[in-house]
């Protein structure tokens, strides 16, 4: 349902080291990301080799052109796949778009602005088990199709993201999306509001609904620690058609926190707590996160994540520990033992 990767450029830029020039203009670039998992329900356990324990394991393209007084054409495709058994690839992202002294604009399928804000505030970087993704996220939009996006240049520290989607183009207002953001980063401070309204078609129905999800996200590095906050509120229809389909508002908030110990050790911790208005479809809620990463070099790391979520109602809606499973129920506590290779 999901895609599970890492925050896409923010890793690249982190840990990708190189890129390969495949023609003038153009970067082939991506991840390779493998682990050993142990998975645990209520009523069993597996043990398995998944992909994209970090983040999704994935093939990118992507280039820019200079078209003179600072202004550039950019593009990025994007293709999932998964590295244990090399079923793929599925489609991401793929936007094309302008950039210059007036800010950015693109077009396509494209991360929202709620990702680039409440993502920056996951200590995990949105990796397979991050409660931001699975718990705060879930049924939310945080990648969009046949969108719109326009970012204003960033002045004193501040800067506009919006969006808006075509949706599903039938005439209807099914699956449309409008999404508006204010970030400032400025320093070791990021802090980030953010305001989500989707359109979806009642599954059961022929009735279009909406749902609004807001954010507000908050992070300070203190030298090589970084504490994170999020907090996020729900209202209205969440639909994953054909099945799934549902009301619900409440509210939660995330801690976390991410500590460079050193130039090759790195952890970080993230804990949720979710509050239903109803207890109907979904539940109240905690969930816990625990990572540590060993940089074999720039390019390649190791890392051993353990997450648990502990659900208080047995509502029809789960909150899994990885969407990346098809077993039922859902698994509420997972531990990975894994490598990342970045080219």
């Amino acid at each position: 349902m999901k895609l599970k990767g890492a925050v896409a450029s923010a890793l690249l830029l982190a840990g990708a080291g190189g890129m390969a020039h495949a023609a003038d203009g153009v970067k082939i670039s991506g991840f390779v990301d493998i682990n050993l998992e142990h998975l645990s329900t209520p009523k069993n356990s597996v043990n398995r080799i998944s992909s994209g324990g970090l983040n999704a394991s994935r093939l990118v393209f992507s280039g820019d052109e200079d078209l003179g007084g600072g202004s550039k054409a950019f593009f990025t495709h994007e293709m999932q796949f998964s590295a244990d058994t090399g079923v793929g690839p599925t489609p991401r992202q793929s936007f094309v778009g302008l950039t210059g002294p007036w800010g950015t604009i693109s077009m396509g399928r494209q991360n929202t602005p709620s990702y680039w804000i409440a993502g920056y505030a996951d200590p995990s970087w949105s990796a397979d088990y991050s409660l931001v993704s699975n718990m705060q996220f879930f049924y939310a939009p945080y990648r969009e199709n046949n969108s719109l996006a326009y970012n204003t240049p960033r002045v004193g520290g501040f800067m506009g993201r919006f969006m808006v989607t075509a949706g599903q183009e039938d005439g209807s207002s099914n699956g449309r999306y409008v999404s508006t953001a204010v970030e400032y980063r400025e320093g070791p401070l990021f802090a980030g509001v953010v305001s989500d309204l989707k359109y979806n078609k009642n599954v059961f129905g022929s009735n279009i609904l909406s749902s609004r999800d807001n954010y507000f996200a908050l992070a300070y590095r203190f030298g090589p620690v970084e504490p994170t906050f999020i907090y996020h509120t729900y209202n209205g229809y969440y639909a994953y058609p054909p099945y799934v389909g549902f009301n619900a508002s409440g509210w939660d908030a995330q801690a976390g926190v991410r500590w460079q110990i050193t130039d090759r050790h790195r952890i970080f911790a993230s804990f949720v707590v979710k509050k239903d208005d109803k207890n109907v479809a979904m539940s109240d809620a905690k969930g816990m996160l625990l990572g540590y990463g060993y940089n074999l070099s720039k390019r390649t790391d190791l890392y051993a994540n353990y997450g648990r979520i502990n659900v208080k109602n047995n509502t029809t809606v789960a909150y899994p520990m990885t969407f990346n499973s098809s077993g039922s129920p859902a698994p509420n506590s997972g531990i990975q033992l894994g490598i990342r290779h970045a080219f």
